[in-house]
């Protein structure tokens, strides 16, 4: 996928703070992307996966929020068997990089990681990335 086909994806973002919300939104605008959907919590965002009729194209999900965190967050979507797409890309974004989070959202079945505070270069990049990939594979981490 080109830079010019960002234009075209529908991305949810899901951040407890309003003005990560929007800097993110901002950004996604700025790189072409039309479509954005912001979420509180995990709870929320999964409430906007089911209510979405055609799904997400990538999902870029704090990891520590009220309500339910990333964690709970991604583990619910993995599970569920009732939306169109439980597989979408999800980006974990992040103001910690310890190796425990880090192992734990691999666990959960996770395309990337951005650290707070984004770029917008490094914003394109990783849902390139993630578009172009599978799941971090868990072995990877193995010896560690």
């Amino acid at each position: 996928m080109n830079a010019e086909a960002l234009g075209s994806l529908d991305v949810l973002v899901i951040d407890d703070e309003p003005f990560i919300r929007k800097l993110i939104a901002r950004m996604l605008f700025e790189l072409g992307v039309k479509n954005v959907v912001d979420a509180e919590d995990g709870a929320d965002g999964m409430n906007k996966v089911r209510q979405s009729r055609k799904g997400f194209d990538v999902i870029i999900c704090d990891l520590e929020m009220p309500n339910m965190d990333g964690f709970g967050f991604v583990r619910l979507l993995r599970n569920d068997k009732t939306i169109s797409n439980p597989n979408v890309p999800v980006l974990i974004l992040t103001g910690h990089s310890d190796e425990d989070s880090i192992h734990k959202s691999i666990q959960l079945g996770i395309n990337g990681f951005l650290t707070k505070p984004v770029s917008k270069t490094n914003l394109e990049k990783r849902i390139m990335l993630a578009l172009a990939s599978s799941v971090i594979d868990p072995e990877l981490l193995k010896g560690r």
